[in-house]
């Protein structure tokens, strides 16, 4: 019988009924074609040592109650699997069979029944549960009514159709592995939690390196490059009160100090950079870490692919002497560190008894990373000046992606891993990092599942050392094309025994999560971050259509209960995919994991990046395809709620609102304004304030909206001569949110001759040459446009004079888009541009750029010509208008979005080079080198449709 786990099982009784009855209806009319009785392929046979057997769906789908009522090649099929050798060969292991579908509607409904023998046989087990949760049926050669041989798995599709086919999977695995996917968390009753985001300042910073490309000297937007952060506080500096967070990401490490009290001078958060020395090119892989109880804090970069690591600290937040940053600030370690070439982490605390001899540094600083497989560990016992030597974590036990290393109180080492032996795992050291043990993540109800998009777990440790873990737990184990779930589980026994294996993102049906982090402070209190999609199917696939957004979840009773939050809830922080594969592609911009921390004062801050930063992506209908394609870091901070740190807890329940999160669209005549409130205060928003004004800080009441309405178009900012500035409050019964939230609509054209997408900053100090590349070649702005009455877009890329036309040259607009693969399977960009030939003669085309990978990280951006572009040209003026049909490029619709748009020239073209676009080619750039927008504000444009732009 059908087990319905949802409370609408009337509607699903009925569904089923009229998926039974159309059922019938095609048999008795021949609609179906005969003897589809088997899955494909048919049989297999699973061995105790492996591999898994794989099969799919054969039968063209309708509907049927039960095995009794279905109607084998119509809609049931049926697979045999036979278990070899003997039950003694199954010693210590069952045999799991699992049913999934893909279907991200979550209608489609599969059943499982497995008989011993052929389908006449005994049912020897069954899973009915309603929608598309995987069925799962464990088989334990034990058992002497199951033992080894010949078993008929029969799949009943319940309501489905082809369209969606199942797919079927047996595996061995450990008799102790939970057979059942985790259950939703119960709810935490207390107040809920709030948070405001603070991003990277659209400020340029002077850099003497830049990981998109070697340069002697360059400028950069302040954390507009961020993918994979670390954040941490330390909680001993004396230039803040809840102490002074690190963001470090690519090659910057960004310190910030946050002002509770909203400061008139419209900072409540105010970032500086200093560097470390040892973060410079080549570098890959950056990490940090903050050891909160000394307030040192650590910056590393891997060697590119040599397996080799250098690291840096400081204990003054970066600043010298004179309290300024600068290299003067941090302490290198001596000499690279031996190390893996990928995914490195450093964490520290406490020594484990007995301790061994060690310096003044009174804690024991370790150093992880891995060879692809095999994981190794360092210690310092200097506080981080040098290192001992390598020692293994794990070798072919596990065979997923490391998380970031913790140290608990009473100095007993956790290493999260997303993969051993088919589930999560903590790998343990009791004895200072001199040995190992693997130990499962599972309990004989649920268990974690390793999840084959490559993603790391995390966890965080208490303050009386229960483990928190939170992983991206697959609903299909080994595979992605079900999704997975945020799954957290605690340990009180250094991770031997689990308990409280929950799913904390099923409160908002979500399917799909990526890059767990956790943290952990006073006994019982902890919090775990993560994205999350409700869109089913492989979150990693470029043909995923979901948004993404941020979640966190809290616990203050040691896991019993969770309280989840939307931290981005009308502000999606990814469109599409997130790639999680290694190498290059569009989704891959926010690279591999976040992080989160606890301030002195018990606040949970989450350091993650934006992939759909500012109005365009932020705004856009979730039906609308493309994205922003951003790497912007962002700092989501406690405003509300109970906290980490008991004695910091507020007096009240109730608070006035936190910030709104701002996004503003200046096109044709229209101002378009979007807010998300991440934190209400725990009581109703009663309205929205929308302040205006015509110069920065001069805002002024423009009108007020209900609390229910998040969007506000202002038809009244017509002056195209006016930069206009924008805020808004949030009201509720307690008091109006602070106000320091500006943001401006300056004037950048219409969709109709262009809207500009990206200015190079004054003075070109982005070029390579500082600003004195010829007038040619440096690059002013870059447009967008649709002209009316035609089916064309219209590019336009602005350098400074064209008087003179240099030979040899290349003048190019990029653009991210999967549409270019229907022309090369490699591809994910286009391009529309003008080249010059030897003798200075333009011509226009446009094209396909795949960016091929050397080694582990670098791309080399090739162009491959798909044809020429008639009726574009180019001016003495500067100006290159280049003209392509939307149907050579994807056809897209209005609202989709064309995310990363940018210009490129280069000169001194060669046979061998005329086709490359390497950064270090470039002769002018807008802060798009590869294929994330690093700019400020993101290079975006919204598709309208060839409209009128006039009155």
């Amino acid at each position: 019988m059908k087990k319905i786990s949802s409370p609408s099982m009337t509607a699903r009784a009925a569904i089923g009924a009229l998926f039974f009855v159309t059922g019938i209806f095609l048999v008795v009319f021949g609609l179906f074609p005969a003897r589809l009785h088997s899955a494909m392929p048919g049989s297999g046979t699973l061995n105790p040592g492996g591999p898994a057997v794989n099969w799919v769906g054969t039968a063209v789908g309708g509907g049927s109650l039960d095995e009794s009522t279905c109607v084998e090649g119509v809609n049931c099929d049926t697979f045999l699997v036979t278990l070899s050798g003997t039950p003694t060969n199954w010693a210590g292991l069952k045999a799991r069979i699992v049913i999934s579908c893909a279907d991200p509607s979550g209608l489609s409904d599969y059943d499982l029944y497995v008989h011993k023998g052929d389908n006449t046989g005994p049912v020897v087990g069954e899973s009915a549960h309603g929608g598309t949760p995987p069925e799962v049926v464990d088989l334990d050669p034990s058992d002497p009514t199951i033992g080894t041989g010949q078993f008929s798995v029969h799949v009943v599709y319940f309501s489905a159709f082809a369209g969606f086919q199942y797919s079927g999977s047996a595996s061995p695995v450990s008799v102790s592995a939970g057979s059942t996917l985790a259950p939703s968390a119960p709810l935490d009753r207390g107040p809920k939690i709030g948070f405001q985001n603070f991003e990277g300042p659209g400020t340029l910073v002077q850099v003497t390196d830049s990981s998109q490309g070697p340069t002697v000297h360059t400028v950069e937007y302040m954390g507009h490059d961020a993918g994979e952060p670390s954040i941490g506080v330390n909680w001993n500096s004396p230039n803040s009160a809840s102490g002074v967070t690190n963001f470090q990401s690519d090659l910057q490490t960004l310190f910030i100090k946050f002002d509770d009290s909203c400061p008139a001078n419209g900072q409540s958060a105010t970032w500086y950079n200093s560097p470390a020395p040892t973060s410079q090119f080549v570098d890959s892989d950056p990490i940090g870490f903050t050891d909160r109880q000394t307030g040192r804090v650590f910056a590393g970069e891997l060697t590119l692919t040599s397996p080799t690591c250098k690291v840096s600290f400081t204990d003054t937040d970066g600043l010298d002497q004179l309290g300024q940053p600068s290299y003067a600030g941090w302490s290198p370690s001596s000499g690279p560190l031996g190390s893996g070439i990928d995914h490195e982490t450093i964490g520290g605390g406490p020594y484990h008894a007995p301790a061994p001899p060690h310096g003044p540094y009174p804690n024991a600083v370790y150093y992880c990373s891995q060879d692809l497989v095999t994981a190794f560990c360092l210690r310092s016992d200097d506080g981080g000046a040098t290192y001992g030597p390598p020692v293994p974590t794990y070798t072919s036990q596990c065979g997923g992606l490391h998380g970031h290393v913790k140290v608990a109180p009473d100095g007993t080492v956790y290493l999260p891993n997303n993969s051993c032996g088919g589930t999560g795992a903590v790998v343990v050291s009791e004895d200072n990092g001199l040995t190992w043990s693997v130990r499962a993540v599972q309990n004989a109800s649920a268990q974690t599942r390793a999840n084959s998009n490559l993603q790391d777990p995390a966890v965080g440790i208490d303050n009386n050392g229960r483990v928190y873990f939170a992983m991206s737990s697959s609903t299909v184990a080994g595979s992605a094309i079900g999704g997975s779930n945020a799954v957290v589980a605690t340990s009180t026994d250094r991770g031997q025994t689990w308990q409280n294996i929950y799913d904390v993102g099923a409160v908002y049906g979500l399917k799909n999560i990526a890059f767990p982090a956790a943290v952990a402070a006073d006994a019982g209190r902890a919090a775990v971050a993560f994205y999350g999609s409700t869109t089913s199917g492989d979150g990693s696939a470029n043909s995923f259509s979901g948004v993404w957004h941020l979640y966190v979840a809290s616990t203050f009773d040691g896991g019993l209960h969770w309280t989840t939050n939307d931290v981005t809830p009308k502000d999606p922080m990814q469109r599409g995919c997130i790639w999680s594969h290694g190498g290059a592609d569009i989704c891959r911009n926010l690279l591999d994991f976040f992080d989160m921390t606890v301030d002195k004062q018990g606040r949970v801050q989450v350091g993650y990046v934006d992939g759909c930063t500012d109005g365009a992506c932020a705004q856009a209908a979730i039906t609308a395809k493309g994205n922003a394609y951003t790497a912007r870091g962002v700092i989501a901070r406690q405003s509300s709620g109970r906290r980490l740190i008991a004695n910091f807890d507020p007096l009240h329940a109730r608070s006035a609102p936190g910030m709104p999160s701002v996004t503003v669209r200046r096109v044709n005549g229209v101002v378009h304004l979007a807010w998300s409130e991440a934190d209400t205060g725990n009581a109703n928003i009663s309205s929205y304030r929308i302040m205006r004004g015509t110069a920065s800080g001069a805002e002024t009441l423009l009108t007020s909206v209900s609390g229910n309405q998040t969007t506000y178009n202002d038809i009244t900012a017509t002056d195209p001569n006016v930069t206009y500035y924008y805020k808004v409050l949030a009201v509720n019964s307690v008091g109006t949110s602070c106000g320091n939230n500006e943001i401006a609509a300056p004037y950048l054209g219409d969709t109709c001759t262009g809207l500009i997408v990206q200015k190079t900053p004054p003075g070109h100090p982005e070029q390579p040459l500082q600003g004195l590349a010829p007038a040619s070649l440096a690059i002013d702005w870059v447009a967008v446009a649709e002209p009316p009455g035609t089916n064309n877009l219209m590019f336009k890329i602005r350098v400074t004079n064209l008087a003179s036309v240099p030979p040899n040259s290349r003048w190019r607009m990029v653009w991210n888009s999967y549409a270019a693969q229907s022309y090369d399977p490699a591809a994910e960009q286009f391009y529309v541009g003008m080249r010059t030939d030897q003798n200075g003669t333009p011509s226009f085309g446009y094209g396909t750029i795949a960016t091929a990978v050397v080694g582990l990280v670098i791309g080399v951006p090739t162009e491959t010509s798909i044809g020429p572009l008639p009726g574009s040209s180019f001016n003495a003026d500067g100006s290159i208008t280049l003209i392509v049909p939307k149907s050579a490029v994807g056809s897209p619709a209005p609202g989709d979005l064309l995310g990363a748009v940018n210009g490129r020239t280069f000169t001194g073209d060669t046979p061998e080079t005329r086709n490359l676009e390497r950064s270090t080619l470039l002769v002018d750039h807008t802060f798009v080198k590869g294929q994330r927008d690093n700019g400020h504000p993101a290079a975006t444009y919204t598709v309208v449709g060839n409209v009128s732009c006039g009155p």
